[in-house]
């Protein structure tokens, strides 16, 4: 029917009723509004609806953007391969690796962290406010879909090794709101992402996925910046499993025992029973492999994979932590001082009012005073 016919139909349908005439002049303007309304206009509430579908959709079983698909379909793999964490305390930022046919992995996403507490080394005890380094892994159980801090998984700590040198602290997550006290916190977006990367490995068959903890990049250079640091010693595995993934782009394989972890061990016989972190290791060797640097291609491959957001600690903030948490913390202890000190000389004048002008104003009696 043309505009005009309906147009006709609609006077002689409120031609027979009773109402007003701006009623029913009211309704053939509205009419008309409705058949001319351009078709764009038509699409645009079609896709708002669509969008508003998209976001109904529960936030842990939102898909993989496509734009991250679309860098998964440029490297040959896909949202159901085995997949591989890294994450760099000073560089802030969270590696996503797959595996290839050919058993190899490949870059295919790098988020920054936001914000994490801390400063460089291991987290050694309940409170410290440390993030952990070491080596870690997820399984579909860590996964916290009802997280308070939008979405986490949990990264296992205290593993093996942690629990054997008596450190202690537990639910360590990578969750969402950028808001951390030990944990490695992003905004809600690169979370919902990696959530979704995490939960498509795993429901693809994956039974745990490796989360490596580096205080940094470990390449030669930065580990000669960062010689003297007072948690160097504790470094040396995880400059062993840095080196291996960077030759062979495959996850090192970390045994632990001797209250420490051997990276990518070369046993002098089977092994055939589990290891006891608490026993020295079976006889073994390593192959070491050489110091290495970023070549121009990581480079180039990690900026074109890289997601940009926030991210609060620098390397400058992270060497300066200490001092700065020193100084809070006994800002704190003064203050608390300070009230009790404030307590006490309250409580002091208060003593020294008379005993009846004390219960009329319900002071109570001191304990000090004697009835006249």
């Amino acid at each position: 029917m043309d505009l005009v016919g309906s147009v006709m139909l609609l006077l002689r349908q409120t031609a027979t009723t009773r109402r007003t005439g701006f009623v029913a002049l009211g309704s053939v303007a509205f009419a008309i509004l409705v058949l001319l309304a351009p078709q764009p206009m038509l699409a645009a509430s079609s896709t708002s609806r669509s969008s508003a579908a998209v976001v109904s959709v529960p936030k842990h079983l939102r898909p993989i953007p496509a734009a991250t698909m679309s860098l998964h379909d440029a490297a040959n793999v896909s949202a159901h391969d085995p997949v591989y964490f890294r994450i760099f305390k000073e560089e802030s930022e969270l590696e996503v690796w797959r595996r290839r046919a050919d058993g190899h992995y490949v870059h295919v996403r790098t988020f920054p962290i936001c914000t994490f507490s801390g400063q460089l080394g291991p987290k050694t005890r309940y409170a410290d406010y440390q993030a952990p380094e070491g080596f870690y892994s997820v399984t579909a159980r860590q996964l916290k879909p009802d997280s308070g801090y939008h979405l986490a998984f949990n990264i296992g700590y205290p593993n093996a090794v942690d629990r054997s040198l008596g450190r202690t602290g537990d639910l360590i997550m990578v969750h969402g709101k950028c808001k951390s006290v030990g944990c490695f916190a992003m905004t809600d977006g690169p979370m919902e992402e990696i959530y979704a990367i995490a939960r498509d490995a795993l429901s693809g068959g994956q039974t745990a996925i490796p989360v490596h903890s580096f205080p940094f990049r470990m390449t030669e250079t930065n580990i000669a910046r960062h010689a003297s640091h007072r948690h160097a010693a504790t470094w040396s595995p995880l400059i062993d499993a840095y080196r291996d993934f960077e030759v062979m782009r495959t996850p090192p394989e970390v045994a632990m025992c001797g209250k420490g972890y051997v990276v990518n061990p070369v046993w002098d016989s089977a092994v055939t029973a589990p290891l006891n972190v608490s026993l020295a290791c079976p006889p073994h060797t390593r192959i070491t492999m050489p110091a290495v640097e970023d070549r121009p291609s990581d480079i180039e491959r990690r900026m074109s994979v890289s997601l940009i957001g926030p991210k609060q600690r620098t390397a400058e903030n992270l060497a300066t932590w200490g001092q700065v948490r020193a100084r809070a913390v006994a800002q704190i202890s003064e203050q608390r001082r300070l009230r009790r000190e404030r307590f006490r000389s309250i409580m002091a004048a208060r003593d020294q009012l008379d005993p009846h002008l004390r219960m009329n104003l319900g002071m109570g009696v001191s304990k000090t005073a004697t009835a006249d």
